[in-house]
């Protein structure tokens, strides 16, 4: 199946960026929900800057089914590929991989005509190790994400006694932390829990194993002070 998503220049800060209709990609996508809703829901799940990943314009003097002012979305090709990949379906990938090919065409074209078979050769592999680079970037951050998710749902994994992770907990008050900083604090709340003779509790985290959880009350006094700095 063909796609059908133009690729245009638009000026996004101080930078002339690629960028793609939100509409073409909407429909490429086959997403039933209205226009608007899904963008917005885009942009809060990719966590998009406007001016950055992103830009709306208002198209003046047209009206939604609803009687409001009709907006646009335009997204970079970056935002675009992000949001294929969350999509979480094969029409996504297959945007994706567009996406990609046209990024790949568009290095092609501005590298000059290299006559020198092993200086061709280097140009290619650097091209190839900065795709690489791009990729590894985009895998950690939908990774930091993941975990974030992660967190989130492992804090409530033992909500009647009211034990949690510190990385859980931290993300249930909306003070996350580091990996490192949470073992920092981990540390502590063992230590609190032991001296009021709290119950530390075991969980499993399918990314550091098997981890501690501490009631509620140790990690309100240790991680407050700590969140608050």
């Amino acid at each position: 199946m063909s796609i059908n998503i133009a690729i245009n220049s638009r000026q996004i800060g101080s930078d002339l960026i690629s960028t793609i209709s939100g509409r073409e990609l909407h429909a490429e996508l086959g997403v039933g929900k209205d226009f608007t809703s899904w963008a917005k829901a885009q942009i809060k799940r990719g966590r998009f800057v406007e001016n950055r990943d992103f830009v709306k314009l208002t198209q003046k003097g047209e009206l939604s089914t609803t009687g409001q002012i009709q907006s646009e979305y335009h997204f970079t090709l970056e935002a675009g590929k992000h949001i294929g990949m969350m999509s979480g379906t094969d029409r996504g990938f297959e945007v994706r991989e567009y996406f990609l090919e046209c990024e790949r065409r568009a290095k092609a074209a501005t590298l000059p005509a290299v006559k020198d078979p092993r200086t061709a050769a280097l140009i290619e592999a650097l091209v190839r190790q900065d795709a690489i680079e791009q990729e590894q970037t985009r895998q950690a951050t939908e990774l930091a994400r993941l975990q974030e998710n992660v967190a989130v749902i492992e804090a409530r994994t033992q909500p009647e006694n009211k034990h949690f992770t510190v990385l859980g907990y931290s993300n249930l008050i909306g003070r996350p932390v580091d990996a490192r900083t949470a073992a920092n604090l981990g540390r502590k709340c063992a230590a609190l829990s032991r001296e009021k003779g709290l119950v530390i509790g075991d969980v499993r985290d399918p990314r550091f194993g098997t981890v501690h959880s501490y009631h509620e009350s140790i990690l309100q006094e240790v991680l407050a002070p700590a969140t608050m700095n």
